[in-house]
């Protein structure tokens, strides 16, 4: 399987002896490899340099299967250009500091060392964990207390009591300025010894300011270890009290909500500005400050998460009170922790699960690997026969293996368990994930886990009145299930995670992990539906999640199109699919035949509503006709007899989008290409225990 090494842009700052010693180990890569010109001030002397440097850098990403690739552009060259290395080798060679784009000196070390810069110097420095408290007495320990602007007073009041009342050496780093600031987070936790430490005033501020929030995501999944053991959290008060309580599910949903939000007037900014001029460059930026703040959204809660439950964390009012002896210090640093050996089982399952790209439409990462032989498209597409229609195709997902599209949510459910093996590393348990379900996303999840041998049992929540041979399947397969009453209220995820005996587990059902409203959930499905270019699409809506990625797509790749650089998954015509009518096909009859779409709640409604429109109204990418409907139950019955004379494959809720078709056929031409999305039908348990056969 081959890695990807992503490296990131943004300015860095270095000091001119690791600039010496980067610029000798270039240097004598480049005479080993039988470079003789001069770096000087000529450019064209750098040419040799880059040649040396391209088929060494394809050597190494051969030998250690590794991609390289930056700010995960596809076809993009990583090689620096000669005006960098002119700067860097020659004209300001004598400058105390410089500063450089982080990629282009991520290169140089892959080039010199055969490592990322971070990985060369912490192995360089050969970091310990253990406090020495020994000689604590001795005050060789330092501080640096780290804050952002708005809590400098905080941190100068932290400050002075170490100083004044306990005599240790202090620095300051205010996170969000570059004056006051020591640099980003990876330059100041690489310089860091076993006695020096970071004591980060952690306030809503702080968790609300994009460059501390994005580099702090940045570097905990870079190195999570280090970051560990240097750091004391110091928790401001509007972080464990009020509206943003990092403890409670509200506080916690108060802090993503600010963050969505944000994203939404971004993306209304963004319109605006490329309303009045589509210019390349400005799309560009926009596009990835955009990211940026999604890629926030989505780490959000692994980031909460590791600052409440950390063991080094103490309130601002408990230090500035209560810490009065180098004892009562010693009590919350970091101490050495022997980072847990992953047994050898679960290191195979983490070893087994293997993502073939992220993007790549050559190497496919669904079906999984090894069990199934991964293909793109995943499922198939063909052409049935409609009474009044001349051009229908299907989009047949029964052909998965459990024979649903929910096999989709089952595999990133799979992707987001390797890494919590991975953080094994810190927790001594492997928490365990709840869900509410009619029976096809439980089963499909079960089904992953165990062909991976992951070692948890999904925990199921349905209603009461579900089928009994479903409640059935998901007990046979290996799920935990629990029963309540749906039709009450309207669960939160701290309910639904104490109804299935889960408190300290993870609950998927609104996607604490997999967030419907970012561009990498159902994202394979949602580029195979679009490259068939339909005029009119239909997808069956339950909890909606599929058919708004799908026209999340539709809007990314309608702005990428402004640049001519799409995704390579994107074999649409845009010229066709801003004009395509997509249909969410759903029931609002509590006794339906649909059983899988209908819901007694849907909390995202609403949102979902004001998306299509601002699809419609503003942004003209999607047909205006683009919406869900609700579907009549005769016209469910002809679709059923119309896909069973076929020999489709299907639960009557994936023929939702055929009854839709059939309730609207008076308004849609009877030529135009027309996509159903058949969501499939759950196999049959003996079918799902058979060992699967590549």
């Amino acid at each position: 399987m081959t890695k990807e090494i992503l490296l990131k842009s943004g300015w860095i700052k270095i000091d001119k002896p690791e600039l010496d010693n980067l610029r000798a180990k270039i240097r004598e890569q480049y005479e080993m490899e039988g470079g003789s010109k001069k770096f000087n001030s000529h450019l064209e002397n750098y040419e040799e340099l880059r040649e040396i440097m391209k088929v060494k850098l394809d050597e190494f990403q051969e030998r250690e299967d590794v991609e390289i690739r930056i700010n995960e552009q596809v076809n993009y060259d990583i090689l620096p250009g000669n005006t960098f290395f002119r700067n860097l080798l020659y004209s300001n060679r004598k400058a105390p500091s410089l500063r450089f784009q982080e990629y282009n000196i991520e290169i140089c070390y892959l080039f010199a060392y055969g490592k990322k810069r971070f990985d060369f110097l912490r192995k360089e420095k050969k970091f310990g964990h253990e406090l020495n408290t020994s000689n604590f007495q001795d005050k060789q320990y330092k501080f640096i207390v780290s804050s952002t602007m708005n809590n400098m007073v905080e941190a100068e009041k932290i400050a002075t009591k170490l100083k004044e009342e306990m005599g240790f050496f202090v620095e300051s780093d205010t996170r969000n300025t570059h004056t006051y600031s020591k640099g980003r987070l990876s330059e100041i936790y690489s310089k860091l010894d076993d006695t020096t430490l970071v004591i980060s005033l952690i306030s809503r501020d702080y968790l609300q300011n994009e460059n501390c929030i994005k580099e702090l995501i940045e570097y905990t999944s870079s190195d999570l270890e280090n970051y560990i053991f240097h750091t004391v959290h110091v928790l401001l008060e509007d972080v464990y009290e009020g509206d943003f309580n990092i403890f409670d599910s509200l506080g916690r949903s108060e802090l993503l909500k600010y963050w969505k939000l944000r994203s939404e007037k971004l993306e209304e900014n963004h319109r605006l500005i490329l309303g009045v001029k589509k210019d390349k460059d400005i799309f560009l930026k926009l596009s990835s400050e955009l990211k940026e703040i999604k890629e926030i959204i989505v780490e959000l809660n692994r980031i909460v998460d590791l600052i409440r439950t950390s063991d080094y964390k103490i309130l601002y009012k408990i230090f500035l009170t209560k810490i009065r002896t180098h004892d009562d210090l010693i009590n919350i640093l970091p101490k050495k922790t022997n980072i847990r050996e992953i047994n050898y089982e679960l290191e195979k399952t983490y070893k087994g699960i293997k993502i073939p790209s992220m993007n790549d439409p050559n190497k496919p990462e669904f079906p999984p690997l090894p069990f199934y032989k991964p293909k793109f498209p995943a499922s198939e597409t063909y052409k049935i026969k409609v009474p009044g229609f001349t051009n229908v195709w299907l989009k047949d997902e029964s052909t998965n293996p459990t024979g649903t599209h929910k096999d989709r949510l089952a595999w990133e459910v799979v992707i987001k368990y390797k890494s919590l093996i991975q953080g094994l590393k810190y927790k001594d348990y492997l928490p365990q994930m709840s869900i509410i379900s009619s029976g096809s996303a439980a089963i499909a999840i079960q089904h992953f886990l165990n062909l991976f041998e992951i070692p948890v049992k999904l925990k199921v929540l349905v209603d009461k009145n579900l089928n009994s041979n479903i409640k059935a399947t998901i007990k046979d397969i290996g799920c935990e299930l629990y029963e309540t009453d749906l039709s009450k209220k309207l669960l939160t995820s701290d309910e639904i995670k104490e109804l299935t005996d889960n408190e300290k587990g993870i609950d998927i059902t609104y996607r604490e992990t997999l967030d419907p409203n970012q561009d990498n959930y159902y994202d394979w499905m949602s580029y195979e539906i679009l490259m068939q270019n339909p005029e009119y699409c239909f997808i069956p809506f339950g909890t909606g999640d599929l058919f708004i990625n799908v026209l999340n797509i539709v809007k990314v790749e309608y702005f990428n199109s402004f640049i001519a650089k799409h995704d390579p998954r994107f074999f649409g015509n845009m010229d066709i699919l801003k004009n395509t009518h997509f249909f969410g096909a759903s029931s609002d009859q509590p006794n339906t035949v649909l059983d899988k779409l209908y819901s007694n709640f849907l909390p995202s409604i609403n949102s979902f509503k004001k998306y299509i429109n601002t699809l419609k109204e503003e942004y003209s990418c999607v047909g205006n006709r683009t919406g869900f409907y609700y579907v009549k139950e005769s016209f469910v019955k002809q679709a059923l007899d119309i896909a069973s004379s076929q020999k489709i494959n299907f639960e009557p809720s994936g023929m939702a989008g055929l009854a839709l078709l059939l309730q609207m056929k008076e308004s849609i031409p009877k030529n135009a290409k027309i996509l159903i999305v058949n969501t499939g039908k759950t196999k049959k348990l003996s079918e799902l225990l058979k060992n699967p056969v590549v």
